[in-house]
């Protein structure tokens, strides 16, 4: 009972340096010193460590952080889950039917929809999302897939569309550079419809 008192106290006081290393790390890729690859290597890294020095050799070659604002419109850094980098993807079918994601629901950087002959809506303003990309996975037949995302947070399109309309909304925030977190949706869509909109 001792040792498991201890180790969650332990945990607990990792959390602050856990995530003062996740936002060093998005401060590193937003200012270009690491590339994409490499910052999801170190935040899922960084997620997993148990012990500080770990954490610390994460960081040690970048330069120091530097204080500033929280970024407008997109979730506030207080909302960016790092424990989300590296979990298990969320797995979401529909066949002939309805499917609709709202809330807080999201539990990983990774989503995998599958629709045939039906309507999934996919909605991202109320979920916390994890520093970096979360990356959503597409295949649609005959179907329609909808993704709700808040206005100003970015969105990477680039699903396959055959005899299909794979689409985002003009209000549509696709500028992804510099941003703390943000949505790429590949995948594949044939006879159906992907749309991805922004709203309030």
């Amino acid at each position: 009972m001792t040792h498991d008192l201890a180790s969650a106290q332990t945990a607990r006081g990792l959390e602050p340096l856990r995530q003062a290393t996740i936002d060093r790390l998005t401060d590193a890729f937003a200012a270009d010193y690491i590339s994409m690859d490499e910052y999801e290597r170190r935040a899922a890294l960084a997620s997993s460590a148990t012990m500080p020095a770990a954490l610390d050799e994460l960081v040690v070659d970048l330069p120091a952080q530097a204080p500033r604002p929280e970024s407008p419109g997109v979730r506030a850094r207080s909302r960016l889950s790092s424990h989300l980098v590296g979990a298990p993807p969320v797995t979401t079918g529909c066949v002939m039917g309805d499917r609709h994601l709202t809330g807080n629901w999201l539990t990983s950087d990774r989503v995998s929809t599958f629709t045939v002959m039906g309507s999934t809506k996919i909605d991202l303003r109320d979920s916390d999302l994890p520093p970096g990309a979360t990356r959503i996975e597409v295949f649609n037949l005959m179907g329609e897939t909808q993704i709700v995302v808040p206005r100003d947070l970015p969105v990477r399109l680039s699903a396959f569309a055959l005899m299909a309309e794979s689409r985002a909304d003009r209000n549509v925030n696709q500028q992804t550079r510099g941003a703390d977190s943000w949505i790429e949706v590949s995948g594949f869509v044939m006879m159906g419809e992907l749309r991805v909109r922004a709203l309030d």
